[in-house]
């Protein structure tokens, strides 16, 4: 069963007398596990809801209307723990104090489906793997991070996988999409290992739909694990030739892109970040760590006609990581000439997992308030949305509001490029 976070105001779930705390129990009399089943079931135009109310049995109908949401928000599915023990496993990397959640092994294809994590697929059932056929779920994220399989076992230190390519084949011949990704670790799966892995990936196409090769990621917080060492700037080019090679060849046969590396590769290689049309419209790794400085860069072309011009006197300082840095700097040069918007850009160091995670997505609290110690502004500071989950933290607990309070000034993370600018 699952139970009822919220209920959205005039929707049909609404209309229909369902409120949050009911526990659904079968839907058109479905059985009900998870909202993996939830989202499978409740596409019909007409639900039959079964649920426990206060201990109540209770049966619903809703008359689905398509110019409005259902409008049920379920509680969050219980995660299946990963049974890996990979040799660069961040949930090790991480010191006390963070949020909780930074401490749990995820592995769970159902949120592969529904939200785009990646999953090894090494913890799954027969069962599991019937579902995945019955409820077509798909595409999945895979993280491969080598297709040669001893070397994959080593990796995630697990003697139990099955062969990557067994599965992958699979999931082809019961005609299910995937996403790949390979997470490179220098003197490991490098070299002419990712060149085995890229080519052997490209023959599960049309069926394997993107592969993209990251940089493993390091903190300073590696005491008494498996000694690995990060990327060197020679590691980074080396990665993006290999990278480019197989895309430029995949591109001439194929016609399309799918082979990608990740932003941190071109800004640490000082290659130029490709064009909008590389990335095609969905950007279907942007999660990763794919064509997100891209995505600013359009998202700033298509909004920049209809930024105001700035009032006098008004100023922000911009918070950021090392990575993001080049591309923010050309950002609020474009602001300053053609808006008349006075900026100051502060590139936050990561004190918490170390000066080797350059991304904004893993700065905390206390990273920008380190940085906030720097400023000369007076005027509002800009945070990177991706460094506040949905309840408005930051991966250490604190919040935006804590940051006000210490240095008295509005702090927040902007929507759009609009909140760069007075209402």
């Amino acid at each position: 069963m699952i139970t009822v976070a919220e209920i959205e105001v005039g929707s049909d779930a609404e209309r229909a007398g369902l409120k949050p705390g009911d526990k659904i129990t079968r839907v058109n009399n479905e059985e009900i596990r998870d909202r993996l089943d939830f989202e499978f079931f409740r596409s019909e135009g007409y639900l039959a809801v079964e649920l426990l109310r206060e201990g109540e049995s209770l049966a619903l109908e809703i008359e689905r209307d398509p110019s409005r949401s259902l409008g049920i928000e379920p509680e969050v599915m219980k995660i299946k723990i990963c049974r890996n023990d990979c040799v660069f496993c961040f949930v090790y990397q991480t010191p006390k104090g963070m949020r909780k959640s930074l401490y749990v092994k995820d592995e769970d294809y159902r949120y592969s489906f529904l939200d785009g994590h990646f999953t090894t697929l090494s913890n799954m059932k027969q069962e599991d793997w019937d579902r995945v056929v019955e409820q077509n779920l798909s595409p999945l994220y895979i993280s491969v991070h080598a297709t040669h399989h001893e070397l994959r076992t080593r990796l995630l230190k697990n003697q139990k996988l099955e062969p990557i390519l067994d599965r992958l084949a699979w999931l082809r011949d019961h005609d299910l999409r995937f996403h790949t990704q390979l997470v490179v670790v220098p003197g490991w799966n490098d070299g002419e290992e990712l060149e085995r892995s890229l080519r052997e990936l490209q023959e599960f196409r049309p069926w394997m739909l993107s592969i993209s090769v990251v940089p493993v990621g390091l903190t300073k917080h590696r005491h008494k694990l498996t000694p690995i060492r990060g990327f060197s700037e020679q590691d980074y080019l080396d990665c993006l030739e290999i990278v480019t090679r197989h895309e430029e060849a995949a591109f001439a046969k194929t016609g399309e892109h799918f082979i990608y590396a990740s932003d941190e590769i071109y800004v640490r290689a000082g290659a130029p970040i490709p064009p909008t049309d590389f990335y095609g419209k969905d950007f279907n790794q942007y999660q990763n760590g794919v064509g997100t400085l891209r995505s600013m860069l359009e998202e700033l072309e298509s909004a920049l006609p209809e930024l105001p011009q700035t009032t006098q006197g008004h100023d922000v300082t911009v918070l950021t990581a090392p990575l993001a840095n080049g591309v923010l700097e050309n950002v609020l040069g474009s602001l300053r000439r053609e808006r008349g918007l006075e900026s100051e850009l502060i590139v936050c160091e990561n004190l918490t997992f170390g000066d080797s995670v350059t991304v904004t997505g893993l700065l905390c609290g206390k990273d920008f308030a380190a940085g906030l110690e720097q400023s000369h502004g007076k005027g509002p500071v800009l945070l990177p949305p991706n460094s506040l989950n949905r309840e408005g933290a930051f991966l250490d607990d604190m919040t935006p509001a804590d940051l006000e309070q210490r240095f008295g000034r509005p702090v927040f993370a902007p929507k759009s490029f609009r909140d760069y600018f007075p209402r």
